[in-house]
């Protein structure tokens, strides 16, 4: 029974052994194969002018030529036209109103200046995030170095071994697909990007919000290995330049599988901070405009009064400012010099002329048949 016991516990050590030295493995091999590549953003490699010239690189010449005057342009406008032509039909069932009708027009010509310059305007953000990037990300080489130095001295305790491995194999091998993913999701979205501008700015209900909230990750998903470089750079100055060195083992195993760990929620939570921010932003951006052209139509209809209402409470409330405004105005014109308006009836007045044609005589002869 004895002999059967220790069979037992010496085939659970090996396997504990046996899942601590695969998840470790996974954490060096993360450390020796970690480079700048890995948080960088693809960009396309020009020979011309910064953005303006011709992709050398796949698969870029092939994503300027399809969006660049190509069947994506096409396509995305004329989905915009067809939005646009919908959201008008729809009216005939009385879905909508006609401020929607009205902000179909001026959103569609915002979606066709996007579809037009869309492949300018994402090569320009890549390449701003990737200049951001290499600045803060730290040398990786010297980096990893010292995390594998870190590694060299075990744990006696395999319990610890088994969550330290477990957690930084993990972590390490989860990064490295992140960010696989991130670059392809960048290639797709500039491809597809201008069909869901058509469908976005087209303001077709339950449709556009889709493709709203589609373009809007674009910008969490580009800005992504930001949050990681300033992790990065901070572990690389704390410890490769031994400022904050550990002592036992415990912290130098802590401190390796921490940092992907810490890199990995970072960038996650980038990504799910990020996305609700930039509606956010894109909305105040919106209302920001919404005001500005209150301002200015308040200033130009009805003066600087409906332009002080419409910068203070809204297009709204300088709407109804403006209404009274020509109301009242319209109402002060008629009494002018103490005479009567026209349209108003005096056989009620007690003051007009039904109280001058009465009589005062209103008496026996009068009277019919009473006495």
């Amino acid at each position: 029974m004895v002999n059967l016991i220790d069979v037992v516990l010496e085939g659970f050590k090996r396997v504990v052994d046996w899942f601590i030295g695969l998840f470790m493995e996974g954490l060096r091999s993360g450390y020796d194969t970690l480079s700048e590549e890995l948080f960088g953003t693809p960009t396309p490699e020009t020979n011309g002018a910064f953005v303006f010239g011709d992709p050398t690189n796949a698969p870029w010449p092939a994503i300027q030529e399809a969006i660049v005057g190509g069947e994506i342009m096409l396509i995305s406008l004329l989905l915009l036209v067809m939005c646009v032509q919908g959201r008008h039909s729809i009216r005939i069932f009385n879905i909508g109103s006609a401020y929607e009708s009205r902000r179909t027009k001026k959103t569609a010509w915002v979606g066709a200046f996007l579809i037009i310059t869309w492949y300018w305007v994402s090569v320009l953000s890549l390449y701003i995030v990737d200049g951001f990037t290499i600045a803060l990300m730290p040398n990786l080489t010297s980096l990893g170095g010292a995390m594998m130095d870190f590694l060299q001295v075990s744990l006696g305790n395999p319990g610890l071994s088994l969550v330290f491995a477990l957690l930084g194999g993990l972590s390490m091998w989860a990064l490295e697909a992140l960010y696989y993913i991130r670059e392809v999701l960048l290639y797709v979205y500039i491809y597809g990007m201008p069909i869901a501008f058509a469908f976005a700015y087209g303001n077709i209900p339950v449709l556009s919000d889709i493709a709203m909230g589609f373009s809007k990750r674009f910008v969490p998903l580009a800005v992504l290995p930001l949050p990681a470089a300033v992790v990065f750079k901070g572990y690389d100055l704390l410890y490769s330049q031994n400022a904050l060195a550990p002592n036992t083992p415990f912290l130098r195993y802590l401190v390796a599988a921490s940092l992907p760990l810490i890199a990995l929620y970072v960038s996650w939570r980038t990504f799910k901070y990020a996305t609700p921010l930039t509606a956010k932003v894109l909305g105040g951006a919106t209302k920001t405009a919404a005001l500005v052209g209150g301002v200015a139509a308040g200033a130009y209809v009805g003066g600087a009064g409906v332009a002080t209402t419409a910068a203070r409470w809204g297009p709204k409330a300088a709407a109804g400012h403006a209404v009274a405004q020509k109301a009242a105005a319209r109402g002060g014109h008629g009494s002018e010099g103490g005479e009567k308006p026209s349209y108003r009836r005096t056989e009620n007045d007690p003051g007009g002329s039904t109280v001058e044609a009465s009589s005062t005589n209103h008496g026996m002869e009068y009277d019919r048949g009473i006495y």
